[in-house]
């Protein structure tokens, strides 16, 4: 029989019969997300109707999962009343020639968030290019001048990079214990990995979860990995590996988040194959009786809607409404 975690977030859902582990409905806290956005951006019109916040996404190439996630974005952007243009770029287009429109942007006061999207062709620089956004404007919290406010601070006020932010709401909206426990992040990238690990070890004063947290990667052996997260009250997976934790390596009662996005072939039962989207934990941690993050619709919704959340704290932050 189906078993649930009780919960005191409002984003469960139970699995089917014989599984043990709670889902979390991601797109309904998505939802929330988005409509915190709207309430406050249409808050703020009523006094000032000329705030209009505005993002705008650089797609370099013609990357079909990119156009994807953009169309999301747009739809996600439309529906909290918040402007958005993607601009598209030849994928061979010169670096400096990159550089200089973002600069552009940098300068047009009616442009408040500025996207580039990524991954970007190799004759590119993803720092390089990243960081000619400027840090008012960086919505994704790239940039290096965001990314070491973070380090000193995660308050209200801080553009943290969407995925983090997108699992540090998360966490919150499922109402657990962290002080003093323990998590495994799995993956080290500038943007996903250690953003969510520094989140979740950072003092709960500075906004942080005061978690003892271990980082695991693609050097860490397999027994190690097994072994950390066996003690983990939170795993947070980043690793773009499918089915790389399993059941064995799961504690129950934790709460395990999957950040992996990965794209396999599924046979059909007419011998055919289409693809499918994944995630990093094993179906079999359904299992154990924890709470997870489907794939899809957990952290991706979330991301995206951080997105706005983050777009609008710009335009409060360039027009003097948030301190």
């Amino acid at each position: 029989l189906s078993s649930a975690l009780p919960s005191k977030g409002g984003g469960i859902m139970k699995m089917t019969a014989r599984s043990f582990a709670s889902i979390i409905n991601g797109v309904r806290l998505a939802e929330d997300i988005k409509n915190d956005v709207k309430s406050d951006l249409l808050n703020i019109q009523t006094e000032r109707p000329e705030f209009q916040p505005q993002f705008v996404a650089i797609a370099v190439g013609n990357n079909p999962a990119s156009k994807i996630y953009l169309d999301k974005k747009k739809e996600a952007a439309q529906s909290c009343g918040i402007k958005s243009k993607v601009i598209h770029l030849d994928e061979k287009i010169p670096q400096i020639s990159l550089i200089e429109i973002i600069q552009q942007m940098n300068q047009d006061s009616s442009i408040n968030g500025i996207i580039v999207q990524l991954p970007l062709p190799t004759h590119l620089c993803e720092t390089t290019i990243c960081n000619s956004v400027l840090p008012s404007k960086d919505v994704d919290g790239f940039t290096q001048t965001n990314l070491g406010k973070m380090i000193q601070s995660i308050n209200s006020s801080t553009m943290l990079p969407c995925t983090a932010l997108a699992v540090k709401k998360i966490i919150e909206a499922e109402k657990i214990e962290t002080y003093g426990r323990n998590a495994v992040v799995i993956g080290r990238s500038h943007n996903v990995g250690l953003p969510i690990a520094i989140i979740l070890g950072a003092d709960r004063s500075k906004g942080g979860f005061d978690m003892t947290t271990v980082i695991c990667h693609r050097a860490t052996p397999t027994h190690q990995l097994s072994k950390v997260c066996k003690t983990a009250d939170i795993i947070v997976s980043a690793a773009g590996v499918p089915g790389l934790v399993d059941s064995s390596m799961v504690k129950p009662g934790s709460l395990l988040v999957d950040v992996g996005l990965n794209r396999v072939k599924s046979k059909q039962n007419n011998n055919t194959t289409r693809d499918v989207v994944i995630g990093d934990f094993n179906k079999n941690v359904s299992q154990v009786e924890c709470r997870l993050t489907p794939v899809p619709g957990g952290v991706g919704p979330c991301t995206v809607a951080c997105l706005l959340h983050n777009t609008l704290l710009a335009a409060k932050l360039q027009h003097g409404l948030e301190s």
